[in-house]
């Protein structure tokens, strides 16, 4: 006799066994309790209302985080603006004639205040939407799972710690004013000259806005390449990119002391030449954010931190039963993507289901021209893990989409295992790849092997293409490749 395959339980059976589950918990005031509001907070709120669970946001400031008030949003926002900057200067190859282009940063500003507020609003809607209690307060973790949230105590049968995180800052002798993130995406004036310290993604975006912009950049990076942890390749297309583009580059440098001159600042920054003398009428500080867990008090708590990052496990488990953590404050990539997926595996698991987090197919994006994205082991990487690599590359020059747009920059390069052709990463650099690296991450996450994306049609013209061929010529079978 043939026993019929069973059907996956449906939402809804998977809420109501949730709800018996949570049922039993009548002494607490909320099953879930998340303190922090941003893209894994507010995420994991959602995700634990959709199944059931009594729940409360605890946010001090506005709904959205980080990413959405001062970071992702807000400067994509200004790139765009940018953009459209850069595309009117340089539209007359393509037929039209546009005078006296000039930037208008206070209209910048307040259009990026706009996207941010109609978002942040969104956002509240969500909650609401799903009876998400909000309350706006400085949350802390005390004992037994109790929640301080202002003078309001409130008894959670799970928390989650969604914390964030801060602005890191390296000491740089006689520098003692500097910008950061938050203050480059509000100035109201368009500076002469600055000195970017960090080639991350943050420190590449606020160099390429101000450089498009007009402002003299130069770019300070403390490792041998920008971007780093990028596949090697990937960065020094962009690095020749921005060099060309008129940005100044120091690899392999540190700025070892600063004084005030007239207008500004004078750095020494040390490099592989000699000590180099860079002036700037400012300095942005660029060198990553750290988790926010100082002066928390969750090691009193039993929580473990390493490094200031809460440790957790594949489950977004602390140490302390019934507390997750997610997001920035557990460290690893600092990206808003990454947090919502492990707000939704913590809130899973908060409400009795077992789910884990993968990390091998998380993206990354950096908002340049040309824009790079990437995701799974670098060619490097790869190598270094022991697998006999096979490595398929198609530039985007020869395409007739990249040509009739007139963004022939960059490359697709996919890393493959030989033996069975499967995908171990894609990397990007060049036109719309930020939205192009979704397809990689579904392939990957699908465990499809590079013939299975040679062999899909991709429409033409395109710069999907581009993908398609570089999955070719990992197989030996390149088309278009000269």
């Amino acid at each position: 006799m043939q026993v019929p395959p069973q059907e996956p339980a449906s939402d809804t059976a998977i809420e109501h066994e949730v709800q018996e589950l949570l049922r039993h918990s009548t002494d607490k005031d909320a099953d879930v309790v998340i303190i922090g509001a941003g893209p894994g907070g507010y995420v994991a709120a959602i995700r634990a209302a959709q199944l059931g669970a009594r729940t409360i946001l605890v946010e001090r400031d506005k709904l959205g985080g980080t990413c959405l008030n001062v970071g992702c949003i807000p400067t994509k926002a200004l790139l765009h603006s940018v953009e459209v900057l850069r595309e009117a200067k340089e539209a007359e190859p393509f037929g039209v004639v546009v005078d006296g282009v000039r930037p208008d940063i206070a209209r910048m500003m307040k259009r990026k205040d706009d996207v941010v507020r109609q978002l942040v609003t969104g956002v509240g809607f969500l909650m609401k939407k799903n009876n998400v209690e909000v309350i706006q307060a400085e949350g802390r973790l005390l004992p037994d799972r109790v929640v301080q949230a202002g003078d309001r105590q409130i008894r959670a049968g799970n928390v989650i710690l969604a914390l964030g995180s801060v602005v890191a800052r390296i000491p740089v002798p006689g520098l003692d004013e500097y910008l950061v993130s938050d203050d480059a995406i509000a100035l109201t004036e368009i500076p002469e000259s600055m000195a970017v310290i960090g080639a991350g993604a943050v420190g590449l975006e606020f160099a390429y806005m101000y450089h498009r912009l007009g402002t003299k950049v130069t770019i300070i990076e403390l490792m041998p390449q920008i971007l780093p942890g990028v596949d090697e390749e990937i960065a020094g297309q962009l690095d020749r990119a921005l060099r060309k583009d008129g940005i100044r580059i120091h690899t392999s440098a540190r700025a070892q002391e600063a004084r005030r001159v007239d207008g500004g600042w004078e750095l020494d920054v040390a490099t592989e030449k000699g000590v180099q003398k860079v002036t700037a009428q400012k300095v942005l500080m660029a060198v990553g954010r750290r988790p926010a867990t100082q002066g928390a008090g969750l090691e009193e708590l039993g929580i473990k931190l390493n490094r200031g990052a809460i440790v957790v496990d594949e489950h977004m488990r602390t140490s302390v039963p019934g507390v997750y953590a997610i997001g920035d404050v557990v460290g690893g990539l600092l990206l808003a993507h990454k947090a919502s997926e492990e707000g939704k595996v913590a809130a899973e698991n908060c409400c009795g289901l077992d789910s884990k987090m993968d990390y091998r197919t998380i993206p990354g994006a950096v908002y340049t021209d040309p824009e790079v994205a990437t995701v799974g082991l670098t060619e490097a990487a790869a190598r270094e893990a022991g697998y006999d690599v096979r490595v398929g590359r198609f530039p985007f020059r020869p395409l007739g989409k990249a040509l009739a747009i007139g963004a022939r920059e960059g490359m697709v390069k996919v890393v493959s295992d030989a033996k069975y052709g499967e995908i171990l990463g894609i990397h990007m650099v060049g036109p719309h790849v930020t939205d192009l690296i979704s397809e990689a991450v579904v392939a990957m996450h699908s465990e499809a092997t590079v013939e299975e994306i040679g062999r899909a049609v991709h429409p033409h013209p395109t710069l999907s293409e581009a993908l398609m061929e570089a999955a070719l010529d990992a197989m030996g079978q390149p088309i278009h490749k000269g």
